[in-house]
């Protein structure tokens, strides 16, 4: 998913030692005699927490030690390298990160080793969910940074002056009525929809219970349900409730302007999301609470999973069994979930985090300072039984789709067509070679 420009390089040695333009590089603290591992990242922010994890390995483990190499550079340019590699079987790294739109390419081609093997010490700490999205087979191949729980973000400013509370708002028919008043007494819209991205309509669609790629792993965008999602948005866009968001996506440096200007009253994404907050809007700190998102019906669960990068083994690696327990290591344990919180503010995986008063009410982390709310009671309240993206087969393709130009053509540049229509037309155009 585009992502914005995020630079938070690291590295306990971190500097321009790529080898090609636009690649950085990030390692650890070298030890005589560690083996040498490999890493690639589409995240400079994603550079320090793997060389302090590295670090830590060493000395946990000063047996098996790592000597680590984190090699970072721009998302689309970084997958396709990876990809040409993979296809020619030389030149891979050992580990990689890979953004879920990105995945399926490499999980139906067999670019990537189970890690059954490593996860299955820690399955009842963890939300499998996020493990088993990477899968296929009854074998899994990735674990997240995080749980990537989807919630609403409210301006309290912004609900204040229009007496709305956003704790009275459980139905997306609540959250229309309430996006009215809103509009009505701040002239301000509820929310916004993007047309270079899918978050608003993904997340509709997975609380109907609905996929982009169907059992089998092929396109599924023409279904009822999307049409009935499709139209649902556009209906709130021609009230007025919802507009289009600036520059196209929750990514982009107009839309962040715009957030922090306090121009748009709520923004539904998951808790990942917190980072772009801290970072890009600062004008909002004390002033953004964090709710559940709204349902369909009353009673559902309020709350699914969206986003998310599944770090992989990469199947050419000469160090199977050393990287996939340093994967773990890094996205299991309790250091590394931690470590996730404490400084990306990444929303953990493992449940007994939830539950831990020195994450939870930790008065100096930054991420629960800049909110009025704790995220810690949703995922509490929700427990783990939830709906994450099936991003088997032909998910890449059809995202691709989907973000270039289904929802431009939804939401802004073919309104009139019916959305059975226009769905009939999108999935004919998706291209996926099995």
């Amino acid at each position: 998913m585009k992502k914005g420009s995020l630079s938070y390089c690291g590295g306990n040695d971190s500097g321009d030692s790529g080898s090609e333009e636009g690649m950085t590089q990030g390692k650890n603290k070298f030890v005589d005699g560690g083996t040498e591992l490999s890493l690639w990242t589409f995240q400079e922010l994603h550079v320090a927490f793997y060389t302090t994890m590295a670090d830590l390995w060493n000395e946990e483990h000063p047996d098996e030690p790592i000597n680590l190499t984190v090699t970072t550079g721009e998302s689309h340019s970084l997958h396709s390298k990876l990809l040409v590699a993979c296809q020619a079987g030389e030149g891979t790294p050992d580990i990689a990160d890979i953004e879920v739109g990105y995945y399926g390419s490499f999980l139906k081609d067999d670019y990537l080793l189970p890690i059954n093997d490593v996860v299955e010490p820690y399955e009842d700490e963890i939300v499998m969910s996020r493990v088993k999205m990477y899968g296929k087979d009854d074998n899994w191949y990735g674990v997240d940074f995080h749980l990537g729980a989807s919630v609403c973000y409210y301006n309290m400013d912004v609900m204040k002056e229009a007496e709305v509370d956003p704790a009275e708002i459980v139905t997306w028919d609540d959250y229309i009525e309430a996006g009215k008043k809103v509009l009505e007494k701040t002239g301000k819209p509820m929310c916004a929809a993007e047309t270079a991205d899918l978050f608003l309509p993904q997340l509709m669609l997975l609380e109907k219970g609905v996929q982009y790629v169907d059992e089998s792993g092929q396109p599924n965008i023409n279904t009822k349900e999307h049409a009935e999602v499709i139209e649902y948005i556009r209906d709130m866009i021609d009230s007025g409730v919802c507009e289009i968001a600036p520059g196209g996506g929750y990514h982009m440096e107009e839309w962040y302007g715009h957030l922090n200007g306090g121009e748009v009253a709520s923004v539904a994404l998951p808790l990942w999301y917190m980072g772009r907050f801290l970072d890009y809007c600062p004008d909002l700190e004390g002033k953004i609470g964090i709710y559940e998102i709204p349902v369909w019906n009353e009673g559902d669960t309020r709350e699914v999973l969206q986003g998310g990068t599944g770090t992989s083994v990469i199947k050419f690696t000469e160090q199977a069994d050393l990287a996939k327990e340093f994967l773990a290591f890094c996205k299991l344990s309790e250091e590394g979930c931690k470590y996730e919180w404490n400084e990306l503010g990444f929303d953990p995986i493992r449940v007994s985090l939830w539950e831990d008063p020195e994450i939870t009410e930790n008065k100096d982390n930054r991420f629960l300072k800049y909110f009025t709310t704790n995220p810690f009671d949703i995922l509490k309240k929700n427990g783990t039984d939830l709906t994450a993206p099936d991003i088997s087969g032909g998910y890449s393709a059809t995202y691709s789709t989907l973000v270039s130009t289904t929802y431009a053509n939804a939401f802004e540049l073919d309104t009139e067509t019916p959305a059975e229509e226009l769905l009939e037309m999108e999935e004919a155009s998706i291209i996926y070679d099995e």
